[in-house]
């Protein structure tokens, strides 16, 4: 299966077009480019237990989709944090991180981080492009 039709079918298991979905990747695509970030290129991201949905109770806290151009970067970011002493990582793709963001009313934003992102400033996210739920919608409605 093409990586562009993981989106394409959750987009269409979630009520919006088709084509409307493959526009809304192409634009996102655009805006990749000019970030210099390659639609195609692999994220690291960390796994949680329990769904994603943290512990305690916290499944409805708004949350942020944070995918790291290397495990490096990943592993750096969690050290500097001070995160859980050997995190999980997922290699997933650009078009897998946006079926989430849709897929997870509770993920309100995706970052993906820049590779020359500061990744020690503890209690701060690193700089990269950063798509927010609301906007995603949005383009996937047509309403751009």
């Amino acid at each position: 299966m093409q990586e562009s039709n993981i989106f394409i079918e959750i987009a269409q298991q979630q009520g919006f077009h088709g084509q409307q979905a493959h526009e809304t990747l192409k634009t996102i695509g655009q805006q990749l480019h000019t970030c210099a970030i390659s639609i195609q290129s692999p994220f690291y991201i960390f796994r949680t237990g329990g769904g994603g949905t943290g512990q305690g109770g916290q499944a409805n806290r708004p949350r942020l989709l944070l995918a790291f151009p290397s495990a490096d970067d990943a592993l750096a970011f969690a050290q500097h944090q001070n995160l859980r002493p050997t995190p999980r990582l997922l290699r997933v793709s650009v078009h897998q991180l946006l079926a989430i963001l849709l897929q997870r009313p509770a993920i309100t934003a995706l970052i993906l981080v820049d590779e020359h992102a500061n990744m020690s400033q503890i209690g701060k996210y690193p700089h990269g492009y950063r798509l927010e739920r609301t906007e995603l919608l949005t383009m996937l409605k047509g309403d751009v």
